[in-house]
């Protein structure tokens, strides 16, 4: 919506590619933006002044609009726009809180004063061969684990791979997914919320589930 600078938008598109969680957090705000262009300034000036007083209240304008004396169709088309404005000030209420939230999470697991990389660690196939070799870094945050995956795909035809993190329950998250292309070399940097005492095992596994790679955390 305009509120981040190239940069900003940059490693923002680069991790909503990466990470299922944001873009379907993404796709439930969608509908708001259309909500918003209908909100008019008086209202969102009046969402904005901490000194709103009761007679300015949207709630109080409606109870003022229901014992107007104005001819029924004038009163009928002022509620409709009332409504209007009503829902799109919950609706500016939700995105500032959603975005606030979202904004925190993602400053949060981007901040320099975040533990830096550990060393690479190589995956191990799970059995037999595997067209795919594998290292993996990883960080703590403060909302989980950060993890940076360099991989080289040796397959003869591009495949959907999968990096999935596991809890010591078994739960288990997506933390990205990718095209392999032959003979490519591909880096992710994605996350988990699983913290570096609950993650208990990463796997990059193809489309269908099958495991190729692994990684036992200590």
């Amino acid at each position: 919506m305009g509120a981040l600078s190239p940069a900003e938008r940059a490693a923002y598109e680069r991790h909503l590619a990466t990470c299922s969680f944001c873009r379907e957090a993404v796709a439930d705000i969608s509908t708001l933006p259309d909500l918003l262009s209908r909100l008019d300034a008086k209202e969102f000036a009046k969402l904005l002044d901490p000194t709103l007083t009761a007679g300015d209240h949207p709630g109080a304008s409606l109870r003022d609009m229901a014992a107007s004396t104005a001819p029924s169709g004038n009163r009928g088309k002022r509620r409709k726009t009332l409504g209007v404005r009503v829902l799109s000030t919950v609706a500016v209420a939700i995105l500032v809180g959603l975005v606030g939230i979202g904004v925190l999470a993602f400053v949060r697991g981007s901040t320099p004063d975040n533990q830096p990389l550990g060393p690479a660690v190589a995956m191990t196939r799970v059995e037999g061969t595997s067209p795919v070799t594998a290292t993996l870094r990883m960080a703590g945050t403060s909302g989980g684990t950060k993890v940076e995956l360099r991989c080289k795909y040796s397959g003869t035809q591009p495949a959907t791979l999968r990096l999935i993190a596991y809890g010591h329950d078994e739960e288990q998250e997506q933390v990205g997914s990718w095209q392999g292309a032959p003979g490519a070399e591909f880096k992710m940097d994605g996350a988990t919320h699983f913290a570096p005492g609950e993650l208990s095992r990463l796997e990059l596994v193809k489309a269908d589930g099958t495991p190729l790679l692994a990684y036992d955390v200590p």
